[in-house]
């Protein structure tokens, strides 16, 4: 269910994408040459290579000793987030995110609303600490015992009260046009703002899956849905306004790029909010909507653990 759900918000967020691909024009030559642009970076293939095969030899070794935590579909979530990583920062996107505000906002989106999501529904910890050697692992599952100092930070980073409002800010700070525009011009920028946008997605999805080490313990599924209703204020309402209202070009920099297609810089930037609201509504939608169901199941589990007692 859960990877059915997150693989709508993929196709919402694709047709989103489509419902623009139509302004193409047939003959631009330079649209043709930015789809074959694939820029396979050394630090972020590392990167991925490095975790994406950790965490396939940690899932082997549980599934070997038959140890919970080794589910093939939280294989595949996770590493449908890695794939999603390099569709965001080394596909045709990114070269086409520098000519059009709309697929710079597709990066962003594929970063916070679907690869976090899914890497945290891998349950990444425990099948990583696994993909090490012994002794690597020994030490490094210490680090993340009870009263450890690791543990205790990770406890107060991933706490409601601070990743709600981390997101928030983060989130806007980088979408204020001098941030957003130094982000355009500077490499060593924009990589930053890909990282940031990327950790606190982590850090805002954590309380609402709640992956091991459980340092919260078993989160109340009502507080989880109340506190993804809080994010969505702040960013959709404001979204919308910017897609419907905003009546000026916010980031200079995209008038002065050639255009890929017919869409005006205003247009552009109309169809890349557009972008975000649809697919942070979706994501909000479905962690809703699995949330209720899970609350659902839970009800259901104490009923008939009462009903079994006798009570």
């Amino acid at each position: 269910m859960i990877s059915r759900l997150m693989l709508v918000l993929l196709v919402l967020l694709a047709s989103s994408v489509e419902a623009v691909w139509a302004h193409v024009s047939t003959g631009t030559s330079s649209f043709t040459d930015s789809l074959t642009e694939w820029h396979w970076r050394s630090d972020v293939t590392t990167v991925v290579l490095f975790f994406s095969g950790t965490y396939i030899i940690g899932w082997w070794h549980l599934r070997k000793r038959n140890l919970h935590g080794a589910k093939k579909w939280q294989l595949w979530l996770y590493l449908t987030s890695m794939a999603t990583i390099c569709l965001a920062l080394l596909s045709p996107i990114d070269a086409l995110g520098s000519s059009l505000f709309l697929f710079h906002m597709v990066q962003h989106e594929l970063l916070m609303m679907v690869a976090a999501p899914l890497l945290l529904l891998g349950n990444p910890m425990p099948v990583l600490l696994w993909g090490f050697p012994p002794r690597l692992r020994y030490g490094l599952g210490r680090l993340l015992i009870r009263g450890a100092f690791v543990r205790r930070a990770l406890k107060i980073i991933t706490w409601m009260g601070v990743t709600w409002p981390l997101y928030i800010i983060n989130l806007w700070a980088w979408h204020y046009p001098p941030a957003f525009e130094a982000a355009l011009r500077n490499d060593l920028i924009h990589d930053l703002q890909h990282v940031c946008f990327f950790i606190t997605g982590l850090l805002f999805w954590w309380p609402v899956i709640n992956p091991a080490p459980k340092v919260h313990g078993q989160i109340p599924y009502g507080f989880r849905i109340l506190y993804v209703m809080a994010a969505a204020l702040p960013t959709m309402f404001p979204v919308m306004g910017l897609v419907f209202f905003t009546q000026r070009i916010l980031y200079p920099y995209y008038t002065a790029v050639p255009r890929l297609w017919d869409l005006t810089p205003l247009e552009d930037q109309s169809q890349g909010w557009a972008i975000m609201a649809l697919s942070e509504g979706s994501a909000y939608l479905i962690a809703i909507l699995l949330l209720v169901a899970r609350m659902a199941e839970h009800e259901e589990r104490l009923v008939r653990a009462e009903q079994a007692a006798g009570v």
